[in-house]
């Protein structure tokens, strides 16, 4: 059973009346997929509604703790059992507080929603459109699609901090106006978003970073003076002018036209967005030239606190970081097969990626920056096509190999040759490596003996 038919049998089996709200019935009436299943249930208590659901799935009750918000809000998680889907399930609420109580009206629930396109309701047994109940004029707004507050907007957004986050995110989700009120209301109370919870904010940034054009939400942000809250290391870059030779717009814009020409992929579009943030500290005019030396690693330390604030998984951290350290690799035609070697091991290139180099994430994002510079029309250059076939050359030749690729160990270079010392052991395999790397058909025992043997020699005389 689905978690959507056992909340339907609680409506039909028991004297609860039980709607769906929100995100749901706001893209239900979009014409657009939404999995989100929010539900106020009217006429039975919390300790009823577990005891009729737990028949059908899981229940856990928990108090969602928000800082800084003028309520709290307890709520019943359920999940079928042969379901992946949870609805939140919560009471209609009533006053200031927002008390919770099974006789509240939705009429008195939703005035304390954010905005009117999420505050509509639909019977749990809906037939069609038709349907849904609106009591603030969310249908009106989404046939003007423009995103409102419910009552007052001072009040709504003191209710809670990521309400003018939500209120962006919500933007860039559905390509929605910000009516004019709500963004009045927005740059005055910009500062309340400092309030937040580190794991809220994330999610609502997440929503933008991976929306059709997060450069718009981004700088709305930055207009209104919510962004030097969120990510105040971007903030820095706004107005910081570059070299004109090379780009177009300052390090901010370049930025977030980084971020905009990125697939939608989460670590992309974040490296793509925090890639150059160490410019502001690096700037120097030297002549008639404007440089940003090292600026790299200095992105590499204002990334990781920003990501350390908002609380990122280690998998992201890492993986945002790493491109981010490695965005200025410059490729030359003057390159060693040795420093092809290298780069392959930095980026961790495998067998399987050389007929697809250009779904690499570090250059994928160089593509991303160059379609973001202003002044670049092609997103990948004939000197970055060679890097490509250089490295597939280098590869397949053994560039690829590593010390555990080799056809012999420490424990047997070891034993052959009388050797106790590891150092020794170890130079021995670095040389053997550089040897197989430059030709791979030299890696059998047989050939690694000989040239252990040639290598021992060199180092007596």
């Amino acid at each position: 059973m689905k978690t959507l038919q056992a909340l339907r049998l609680l409506n039909s089996k028991t004297k609860a009346e039980v709607f769906l709200v929100g995100g749901f019935v706001r893209d239900y009436l979009r014409n657009k997929k939404n999995d989100d299943i929010d539900i106020v249930v009217r006429k039975m208590s919390p300790k009823a509604i577990i005891s009729f659901l737990k028949g059908y799935g899981k229940c856990k009750t928990v108090t969602l703790s928000k800082n800084k918000d003028a309520f709290t809000t307890e709520l019943i998680l359920f999940k079928a059992f042969k379901d992946k889907q949870i609805a939140q399930i919560v009471l209609p609420r009533k006053g200031k507080r927002q008390i919770p109580n099974k006789n509240n009206t939705l009429k008195q629930d939703s005035r304390y929603r954010d905005f009117k396109i999420n505050a509509m309701y639909l019977p749990i047994d809906f037939k069609s459109k038709a349907d849904v109940i609106d009591m603030v004029g969310g249908v009106k707004d989404i046939k003007r699609r423009t995103i409102s507050c419910v009552g007052n907007v001072s009040e709504c957004l003191s209710m809670s901090p990521m309400r003018a986050m939500r209120a962006i995110s919500l933007a860039a989700h559905t390509n929605y106006r910000i009516d004019n009120d709500l963004m009045s209301g927005l740059r005055q109370n910009a500062s309340i978003i400092k309030d937040a919870l580190p794991e809220a904010l994330r999610k609502e940034l997440n929503k933008m970073v991976l929306s059709q054009k997060p450069s718009r939400y981004i700088r709305m942000m930055q207009r209104l003076g919510m962004l030097e809250y969120v990510i105040p290391e971007l903030n820095a870059c706004v107005g910081v002018s570059q070299d004109n030779k090379y780009h177009k717009y300052d390090v901010f814009t370049h930025c977030i036209y980084t971020c905009d020409n990125a697939e939608p992929d989460l670590i992309l579009r974040l490296a793509g967005l925090l890639h150059d943030i160490g410019k502001p500290d690096t700037r120097k005019v030297v002549g008639d030239r404007v440089t940003f030396h090292k600026h790299e690693m200095v992105s590499v330390k204002l990334a990781k606190q920003f990501l350390n604030r908002l609380k990122y998984d280690g998998k992201t951290k890492t993986s945002v970081l790493n491109l981010i350290r490695m965005h200025m690799y410059h490729y030359t035609r003057e390159y060693s097969d040795t420093a092809v070697r290298r780069f392959i091991k930095r980026v961790n290139i495998t067998e399987d990626m050389l007929d697809s180099l250009d779904e690499l994430p570090l250059f994928k994002l160089r593509t991303a920056e160059r379609l973001g510079n202003g002044l670049k029309t092609e997103p990948v250059t004939k000197r970055q096509l060679d890097f490509e076939k250089r490295i597939q050359k280098v590869y397949k030749r053994g560039g690829g190999l590593s010390l555990k690729d080799l056809d012999i160990n420490g424990h047997v270079i070891m034993t052959a040759f009388n050797l106790d010392q590891e150092k020794m052991v170890g130079e021995i395999l670095d040389y053997l490596l550089a040897k197989v790397q430059e030709n791979k058909e030299l890696n059998s025992r047989y050939t690694l003996i000989e040239l252990t043997l040639h290598y021992l020699k060199g180092q007596t005389r």
